[in-house]
């Protein structure tokens, strides 16, 4: 800091050394590590020990990230990093030693303090707690479904219509994860708790109420028109005939995913605060 290259600086427990004893076995080899990782991963960062308390800051950075600090808790420490990030501050590592208290016991609970960790990065990090999964969900979902309707064998196992029920199951709940990490990004964008992303950059430009409702439209008329026409058929049988399985599960999936398509663009259009 006195150089000028930095405005924050953290004393590294992780690039330094750690005496025996000084840090529980649970928070050194698995507390610490894991919530750093998903620190960096959210904030797309590279620092070793996101957690350790050994910090310095310049006034003129402090003054900048000040009025967006709002935690009471032990997770202050991932608040500090994060708004830090945001703000463009630059941080910088350097190595200490950490040794054992003398005095008084440490305060740190293990696991209600982890999880205000936890809890406070994922809640910030749209991308990691719902877009990552909601696309995992729903390309398994798709896959499932491309394998029963696929015109050809891919492996020996034939699958059925159990598995196609899950498919269209975990495409829909990963459709419906997709678009409530859309919500919280444009939130938090909106409210100043992240800034502008590829995502959401590109949900600015191509993604309107009016063409996402475009499309919720199109995919419910597929679905309508494919509905109708197994009633049809169903019907000129003398009702004696009832569409296959598959078909009436395509047709109410198509339903559901068009309506959820026009009721979403409505919502985003409002997190976007568009009006």
């Amino acid at each position: 800091m006195e150089k000028g290259e930095a405005d924050i600086v953290i004393g590294s427990r992780f690039k330094g050394e750690i005496i025996k004893g000084a840090m529980p076995w649970l928070h050194q080899y698995i507390g610490n590590p894991f919530l750093t990782w998903i620190f960096n991963k959210a904030y797309r960062s590279n620092l070793s020990d996101t957690h350790s308390g050994f910090r310095a800051f310049t006034r003129e950075g402090y003054d900048k990230i000040r009025g967006h600090l709002k935690t009471t808790g032990m997770e202050f420490a991932s608040e500090m990093l994060g708004v830090s990030i945001m703000k463009g501050l630059r941080i910088a590592e350097v190595p200490i030693t950490y040794y054992p208290r003398r005095g008084a016991e440490s305060t740190l609970h293990s696991f209600s303090d982890g999880w205000r960790h936890l809890k406070h990065i994922l809640l910030r990090a749209p991308t990691l707690l719902f877009l990552i999964p909601g696309f995992i969900l729903l390309a398994l979902g798709l896959f499932l479904v491309f394998l029963i309707w696929a015109p050809f064998n891919l492996w020996a196992v034939k699958l059925g219509i159990h598995s196609m029920i899950a498919g269209c199951l975990f495409a829909l709940m990963g459709y419906q994860i997709i678009f409530l990490g859309l919500f919280a990004k444009m939130y938090s964008v909106r409210h100043g708790l992240r800034n502008h992303d590829g995502i959401t950059s590109f949900v600015l430009k191509h993604i309107s109420l009016e063409r996402g409702a475009t499309v919720g439209l199109v995919i419910f008329f597929m679905g309508f028109v494919l509905a109708l026409f197994l009633v049809w058929n169903w019907a000129v049988s003398g009702y004696t005939d009832l569409p296959l399985l598959d078909q009436d599960i395509a047709a109410f999936t198509l339903l559901v995913i068009g309506l959820q398509t026009i009721f979403y663009s409505f919502f985003l259009s409002l997190v976007k605060g568009e009006g």
